[in-house]
């Protein structure tokens, strides 16, 4: 069940703050800080598209992997895609590992990205043969976009799997599909210092929001889904909620509340100290169950902590 449009002010108003809070100073803490590096709009949507296939596992280690790679690729990395052939550039990862993606399989993705950019111009133009302005979201596009891509893909000779098959999840099936749609996520949303908004035409008011264990966990304590499996309708159900609070730019939120997570600030076993200092405590469905006296406690600590008088 999605979020009762009669509660929807008062999360808006603390997601808000929320935003407010975490901002451009904390892409430190995450993959798009790199491809901000980059000056050229061709050079960031094509690292930009790396670095949302790599987006999975811990922050820090996903810096750090992408990093690994584009530093392979160098200062202009669409224009080494566009000329990155397997049968001669296949050992350009040589030596790098992110969790279960080897270099096989990122020669495989860098193949197929470069070969994209040689047909279609862009990943963009890629992606735009399909787009439905009509359409309630980007699913049925994202899907296509991908099933094209995945056809200029070569094969591998290996044995064992490479990585490259996660690389490039399917978006019309059950699950939450997080990576691609952070991708469009980072396209789509206007350069606000945190997404890149580098394609014009598809809507913010299309995107799915990227469904992360942080987004899913934090979106059940506030009442954004009740829905406890991670997947497709999870993300759905929590960006028809988000759409109360912001019809025309639902995944606004999306950077913010995964900071809480990402940084430690709203970990699994919660922290009454952390809560108390929260911009989401009034919304919050653990901080509600906390008993009054406890509340009181901890709300003194951390202004004592501040430098303030509770």
């Amino acid at each position: 069940m999605a979020l009762a449009p009669g509660d929807a002010t008062l999360v808006k108003s603390s997601l808000d703050r929320l935003m407010r809070a975490y901002g451009p100073a904390h892409l430190d803490s995450d993959p798009l800080g790199l491809v901000h590096a980059y000056p050229r709009r061709e050079d960031r949507e094509a690292a930009a598209f790396f670095a949302a296939a790599l987006a999975f596992g811990n922050a820090k280690a996903v810096r750090a992997s992408l990093r690994r790679v584009l530093d392979r690729l160098g200062g202009r990395p669409a224009e080494t895609l566009l000329g990155f052939e397997i049968k001669k550039d296949g050992k350009l990862f040589n030596g790098i590992l992110h969790r279960w993606v080897g270099s096989a399989g990122l020669a495989r993705f860098a193949h197929m990205t470069g070969a994209a950019l040689r047909e279609f111009g862009s990943l963009e133009a890629a992606f735009m043969l399909d787009y439905d302005p009509g359409a309630a979201t980007l699913t049925g596009a994202l899907a296509a976009f991908r099933g094209r891509l995945h056809a200029l893909a070569p094969g591998s000779a290996a044995k064992k799997p490479d990585g490259f098959d996660y690389l490039m999840p399917d978006p019309s099936g059950q699950g939450a599909c997080k990576r691609l749609h952070l991708f469009l996520k980072w396209m789509v949303r206007r350069d606000d210092g945190v997404d890149l908004g580098l394609w014009r035409t598809p809507r913010p008011d299309q995107l799915v929001i990227p469904l992360d264990t942080h987004i899913a966990r934090i979106g059940g304590l506030l009442g954004l889904t009740d829905r406890r499996t991670p997947d497709r309708r999870m993300a759905e159900e929590i960006t028809a909620s988000l759409k109360l609070l912001n019809p025309d730019d639902p995944a606004a939120y999306d950077f913010a509340i995964s900071r809480l997570g990402i940084l430690g600030h709203c970990p699994r076993r919660p922290d009454i100290l952390l809560c108390a200092g929260c911009p989401l405590q009034d919304i919050c469905r653990h901080w509600r169950k906390v008993p009054k006296k406890k509340k009181r406690a901890a709300l003194a600590q951390a202004a004592s902590q501040r430098g303030e008088t509770f």
